[in-house]
Order: C-alpha cells, then sequence, then structure tokens
C-alpha cells in the first residue's frame, strides 16, 4: 500500500470529499483526528476510538522525544504500538512548543534552543533533529518543523516566519527525498504560515508547493486571533494549494470552526478542545455547549445528553452526579465528559462527510452556526 489522496468531489476552495491513503489504512475526509500529545489520550481508552469512528491519530514529536524518548518507543514497538493504535498516525513537529513554550525558548535560522521539559537544559530542536526524531518514531506523516508566529497580526512577526519556515522547509524536503522520500514509509506535509495577511500565504503556500510536498497544512492558526481572523488564515490559504493533495488545519476543534473550515476546503483536522473542554465541565450538543458546573444542573437526572449513542451518555450517569463528582475531582467524571465530547466531533465529521454526499451540508452548516457563533 502506497500513501495518497483521492478527492471525490469539491475544489480548492470549497468543501471536499476524499480518501487519504496511507499504510495503516484509509482515512474518509473531511476527517477529525483525536490528539494523544504524549501517545496517550486524556480520557477515551483506545479500544473505544474505532466504535465511535475515529480513523487518525495525531502524537507530539517533541513531547515523546522529552518522555519516553525515541529509543524507548522504538522498544515499545514504535508509535502504532506504543499507542495501541493500528491505524494512521501523525505527528506534530515541535514547532508550536516555540510558541506555547516561548518563555524558556529561544529561536533562530538554526533552530529553536529550548528547554527539556522532563530533564531540564536545552536541547536542540533542529530542522535535522525533527526529521531524524519523526523518522524514529514512525509515524504514517511527519509534519515539518516551522514557525508559529506570537502574533498572527504582526506583518514584521509574520514575515519573519514564512521566511524561516521556508528555509527550514526546504532543508527538511532535502532530507526527506534523500532517505527515499515517501516511498520509505513515512509522508511528509508542509506548513503554510503567513498570519492573517492574504500575500503572506500566498507567498508561503506557492513556495512549498514548489517543494512538492504530500500534503500541506495550515498553521499559525488559533492561536488567540478569533474565529473571523482564524478564517481569513484558511481564505488565504486554500486556493494556492493543489486540488489533488490533502489538505490540513492544524489546532481547530470547535464545532463552529470545523464546519467553516471544512466550507472553506480544508480536510484534515486536531485539537486538543474535545477532551480538554470536558475534563473542564464543558459538554458538547446540538443545541451549543453546556457547561455542568453551573448550578441549574445539581439536581439534573438525565444523561449527558438524553438520546446519544456514546459510551458515556449510554451508561445514565446523571448530569447532577457528574458535576458533583467534577466538584470533587473524581477522576471518572472528566473522563466521561471528554469520551463523550470527542464522540460528538467525530460524529459531527460522519455527519458533515454525509451531508456533503446528500447535498445538505448548507443546512448542517446553517444549524452549528445557529448553535456555536454566540456560544462556543
Amino acid at each position: 500500500m502506497s500513501f495518497r489522496f483521492q478527492l471525490h468531489q469539491g475544489t480548492a476552495d470549497g468543501p471536499r470529499l476524499g480518501t487519504l491513503q496511507t499504510w495503516h489504512g484509509n482515512v474518509d475526509t473531511p476527517t477529525f483526528m483525536p490528539v494523544a500529545t504524549r501517545g496517550m489520550l486524556r480520557g477515551p481508552w483506545p479500544d473505544r476510538l474505532r466504535p465511535m469512528g475515529v480513523e487518525m491519530m495525531l502524537a507530539n514529536s517533541f513531547h515523546l522525544f522529552a518522555r519516553p524518548g525515541v529509543e524507548t518507543v522504538q522498544k515499545l514497538g514504535g508509535i502504532h504500538n506504543m499507542m495501541a493504535w493500528d491505524g494512521p498516525v501523525l505527528t506534530d513537529s515541535g514547532g508550536f512548543q516555540a510558541f506555547s513554550l516561548a518563555a524558556i525558548s529561544k529561536l533562530d535560522d538554526q533552530g529553536l534552543k529550548i528547554e527539556h521539559p522532563v530533564h531540564g537544559g536545552i536541547v536542540d530542536w533542529t530542522p535535522q533533529v525533527a526529521f531524524d526524531v519523526q523518522a524514529g518514531l514512525g509515524p504514517d506523516v511527519a509534519m515539518l518543523l516551522d514557525e508559529c508566529p506570537a502574533d498572527p497580526r504582526d506583518l514584521d512577526l509574520v514575515s519573519g516566519a514564512v521566511r524561516r519556515t521556508l528555509l527550514w522547509a526546504r532543508q527538511q524536503r532535502d532530507l526527506h527525498e534523500k532517505a527515499g522520500g515517501v516511498d520509505r514509509g513515512q509522508a511528509q506535509f508542509g506548513i503554510v504560515q503567513g498570519g492573517v495577511f492574504a500575500e503572506q500565504r500566498e507567498h508561503c503556500a506557492k513556495e512549498l508547493c514548489a517543494m512538492d510536498f504530500d500534503g500541506y497544512a495550515i498553521g499559525g492558526v488559533s492561536v488567540g486571533e478569533g474565529h473571523d481572523a482564524m478564517m481569513d488564515g484558511v481564505n488565504h490559504s486554500t486556493p494556492h494549494l493543489p486540488v489533488d493533495k490533502s489538505r490540513y488545519l492544524m489546532g481547530v476543534g470547535t464545532p463552529l470552526d470545523l464546519v467553516e473550515s471544512v466550507a472553506r476546503g480544508i480536510d484534515m483536522f486536531d485539537c486538543v478542545y474535545p477532551t480538554r473542554s470536558g475534563r473542564f465541565g464543558t459538554i458538547l450538543t446540538d443545541e451549543g455547549a453546556l457547561h455542568l458546573h453551573n448550578a441549574r444542573f445539581a439536581e439534573d437526572p438525565r444523561p449527558l445528553v438524553p438520546g446519544c449513542p456514546c459510551d458515556a451518555c449510554a451508561t445514565g450517569v446523571p448530569r447532577g452526579a457528574l458535576r458533583a463528582g467534577l466538584k470533587s475531582k473524581e477522576l471518572l467524571p472528566p473522563s466521561m465528559l471528554a469520551h463523550h465530547n470527542l464522540h460528538y466531533l467525530v460524529s459531527l465529521m460522519q455527519r458533515i462527510r454525509e451531508s456533503l454526499r446528500d447535498g445538505s451540508f448548507e443546512a448542517l452548516r446553517a444549524a452549528i452556526r445557529k448553535a456555536y457563533l454566540k456560544k462556543s
């Protein structure tokens, strides 16, 4: 089996249906990838992912490098075996850590100098190291090390990030081709930066396309710029990406963001949002997000979402009991809410695919906008 993307319907900047073919199975797109940052989800058990419809997972190469380490992952059978997951896996490169851990990292043209989050000391996280670590972990898709600007609305920061992202992209593309390219059993995706600026996004996308990556991602969004600015970043990127290759919007996962990004031509998503929001007491529904910490749920006898077929809702544990458990810091309620939320988003992607097939996508989009536009 080889790696390829087959587009069934759609265009560069409109809703699309496709199939991503990988060495560990096929993925129907649009799709949502749960985030197992360190190789483990926070909440749902691995054996419950397939039944809820998950087809592809994400892990973070920098955090796996930090603990347990690449050699340990290899001794455990590689990233798939470590995760007890036989489907496709994508690993992020660690570029986002320069943004999220900015207080303990420094960046220049050679790469990142970042404090080791486990042992202390400084790690030189360069394009070469990011490439080697992901080659050792063995995911189906490896992301480039890129620079995510701290403020996507600052032109000076953004233009510098685009320059550095393209510099590193060329280095990593050369490493990929020298190692055998996609035929070695690992695909490589380029990442479009450019903030909210159309000319920066277009320039970055065109330069990356000239390097002919196996797929493309849109990065530097969902970093505090707001929904409309995020959509600007997508609008400025997708028209310049190949129609016949998959495109992935990194770190995006609210129902509103998903449906609006699909409308603009995105095929793949990942985000910690469903599991993280669940652990903090938020549940996702077709009527919007509900916050169980609110006093009105204290004596609510209903399950999380009546009629929802997910394992958490099917238990019948009342909302009021789960709220009390959250207040008492019990372990079960956060896990159950995380499970429900992930099931909700994966099911939403299934509904999106079905609506694209039968022509009802705009009706579903309108319903999600009504429920989440002012509530997410």
